[in-house]
């Protein structure tokens, strides 16, 4: 009876376990998200930057993780660029690898392909974005005591590379948290040459030989994705170093205190202490002269 007893707790023990693998098999995967997006810098080499969201109930969510593949034209093995995996933001990037930089080079039209596959909680995804290659010629000049910013988008269309009008440029000042817009305008719009202008008369300080970085950017644009052109020049306001550190002021180290706040902060420490102390006197004297008059 004892071998039937453990013998039937054994095969119900393999039934439940067969029943929870199956159920987990199953399991249904969550529908993902997937972005990607184009980004380049002057003439470095491209960076891509996906993203990762689930929908779990009525707003998207960002999913930390993913591990994402990314090809360069096709699909493939020889397409292959790497995988970029998402940060608790949902976020990922990577750079072109060097060994694409020929085909890079030598394409006006490209393709980059994102796919997540195997994942155990989602179904497979996948998106492609479209290029077409183009560039921004950035100039600052200076005429008369007017500095000028002038940006002009170009892309390459039968064998030179000509103006794109009509495009949504932003000139801005790079800043130490974000952009600074370096004219009144927000964005601007290309004209028929595909040049876009403004005058820079901003007054910000720079490092200490006046140096700001000025840029013209293109964001999320349809066709050339995000692309941005800097150049270094003196307009900005040369930075004084600050060398009060090694003087008495309140950010400097604590020898360097200074004599003010060494004075009266003692001074109230001993007035404190001195009300305290009389008070203590004038207690002592009053039980003496209590004592003295019982005896009396």
């Amino acid at each position: 009876m004892k071998r039937l007893a453990y013998s039937s707790m054994i095969i119900a023990l393999i039934l439940c376990t067969t029943v929870l693998l199956s159920a987990q098999e199953k399991k249904e995967k969550s529908t993902l998200r997937i972005n990607l997006a184009y980004h380049q810098q002057n003439e470095d080499l491209p960076i891509l930057r996906v993203s990762a969201q689930t929908k779990p109930g009525k707003k998207f969510e960002a999913v930390e993780g993913v591990a994402i593949n990314l090809f360069f034209n096709e699909e493939t093995a020889q397409g292959f660029m790497g995988r970029a995996t998402t940060n608790n933001a949902g976020v990922g990037s990577l750079s072109l690898p060097a060994k694409f930089k020929n085909n890079w080079d030598s394409l006006l039209n490209f393709k980059f392909i994102a796919t997540v596959t195997g994942n155990e909680d989602f179904n497979d995804e996948m998106v492609e974005i479209e290029i077409v290659k183009a560039r921004i010629d950035l100039a600052l000049e200076e005429e008369d005591s007017v500095r000028v910013i002038r940006a002009k988008v170009l892309s390459f269309e039968d064998g030179s590379w000509v103006g794109v009008p009509e495009t949504e440029i932003k000139l801005f000042v790079r800043r130490l948290l974000s952009d600074l817009s370096a004219g009144e305008e927000e964005f601007y719009t290309t004209d028929e040459a595909g040049e876009a202008s403004s005058e820079f008369s901003l007054a910000i300080p720079g490092d200490a030989y006046g140096n700001i970085i000025i840029g013209a950017k293109i964001e999320d644009h349809d066709l050339f994705g995000s692309k941005a052109a800097t150049k270094i020049i003196k307009w900005g306001i040369p930075l004084e170093p600050d060398n009060s550190f090694d003087r008495r002021t309140l950010w400097a180290t604590r020898d360097k205190t200074p004599i003010w706040l060494l004075i009266f902060p003692n001074l109230m420490i001993a007035g404190v202490w001195g009300t305290i102390f009389y008070l203590i006197y004038l207690v002592i004297r009053i039980i003496k002269l209590g004592k003295a008059e019982k005896s009396v």
